[in-house]
């Protein structure tokens, strides 16, 4: 059974990544995140941190001139202090905003609308420091450290690369006005923010597809987790025959009771169970039990019955045997004969006497020769 759960060959099934996903469990990379969120800070750099500088400045300035007014044991300290906190705050708020929308973004492209509160969940092994120790000697890991190590490797290289590309600037640096240095950083720093975006983005994009074929790695399932699932969902096989077979049987019931019409006698009980017989002479060697019903399915009967001028008989005791012991299509036995014969041969001669004072001449009536 071990190594039948270890040969985990299948696909997982629709239904395990539904419960996997229930959980939290997705495939995400959070180097994609990254990736979005810093890309999405160089280009409101690039649009809007000009601006930004030099609204920053203005208010700076005029911080700086009410400050110089003030008396050593003056009161308005503070509110000088709210009101650059609360400039901060306005110059800031586009960017933490973008900032936000992208990371938020960023999660939803790559495993859509997640809703569970199964991740944040008390998990009391998570402080055990057995566990939290082990945790930190394993293959995943090493590989999220190899893989922090290339990437450093990889941002260096852009980082050198696009440093020396902007060498020749330096030079000039020194002749600029503040403002025309300011100008000239933002620029060159949104040049090496935009490589490095990219970078980030070709190193996100492979980390995504790595943890996608992690991810259907881990939830792929053995042969056993297969049945264990289709026994789960559909029920254990025998009890599914059983239930399709009292489902034949209780169709098979409501359509015997379309039957009933056919029938030459029913016989009741008189209210909860109803059997209805017909008897063909010269063809059946008995009467033949063409529907059964009881409680509300004998109602029924009962008003097909009247419906179609069906005699009605009450005879408990018999109805009840020939609802338990008869089928429907089933034949009368030979122990019941006798009480059967009495009902059939009294339900014909009042039909023969009905035909005879409609028609004066009319055939002979049919036999019960099955009696003997």
């Amino acid at each position: 059974m071990a190594q039948q759960d270890l040969d985990r060959n299948h696909a997982a099934s629709p239904y395990k990544l539904e419960k996997a996903r229930e959980k939290g469990q997705v495939a995400k990379s959070p180097e994609v995140v990254a990736a979005v969120v810093f890309a999405t800070a160089v280009v409101f750099l690039a649009w809007q941190g000009w601006g930004a500088c030099r609204d920053m400045f203005r208010l700076d300035h005029a911080l700086l001139i009410q400050a110089t007014r003030l008396g050593p044991q003056s009161g308005a300290l503070w509110p000088l202090v709210a009101r650059g906190l609360r400039g901060t705050l306005v110059q800031l708020a586009p960017l933490l905003a973008m900032l936000a929308i992208a990371a938020v973004a960023a999660n939803i492209l790559q495993t859509g609308p997640v809703f569970s509160f199964h991740p944040i969940k008390p998990d009391w092994t998570r402080i055990n420091p057995a566990t939290g120790f082990k945790r930190v000697f394993t293959m995943r890991t090493l590989f999220v450290a190899i893989r922090s190590l290339v990437k450093l490797g990889f941002l260096a290289l852009v980082c050198t690369f696009a440093l020396k590309a902007l060498l020749p600037q330096f030079y000039r640096l020194a002749g600029l006005s503040p403002l025309g240095l300011t100008r000239t950083l933002l620029d060159d720093f949104s040049a090496l923010g935009l490589k490095i975006a990219l970078t980030l983005g070709f190193l996100a994009l492979l980390d995504l597809i790595y943890m996608r074929y992690e991810f259907a790695k881990q939830m792929r399932m053995s042969n056993r987790e297969m049945k264990d699932e289709h026994k789960h969902r559909e029920g254990d096989p025998r009890i599914r025959a059983r239930l399709r077979e009292l489902r034949r049987e209780m169709l098979k019931r409501v359509m015997a009771l379309r039957r009933t019409r056919e029938a030459d006698v029913l016989i009741t009980n008189p209210t909860h169970v109803a059997v209805a017989l017909r008897y063909e002479h010269g063809q059946m060697a008995s009467p033949q039990l063409v529907a059964k019903g009881k409680g509300y399915m004998a109602a029924v009967m009962r008003k097909i019955a009247a419906r179609h001028q069906i005699p009605v008989v009450q005879n408990p005791s018999l109805a009840r045997q020939l609802y338990r012991e008869l089928g429907v299509d089933h034949h009368v036995p030979p122990d019941l004969y006798a009480q059967v014969a009495r009902i059939i041969v009294w339900i014909f001669a009042r039909r023969d006497a009905q035909r005879a004072r409609r028609q004066p001449t009319i055939p002979p009536s049919r036999s019960s020769a099955w009696i003997s």
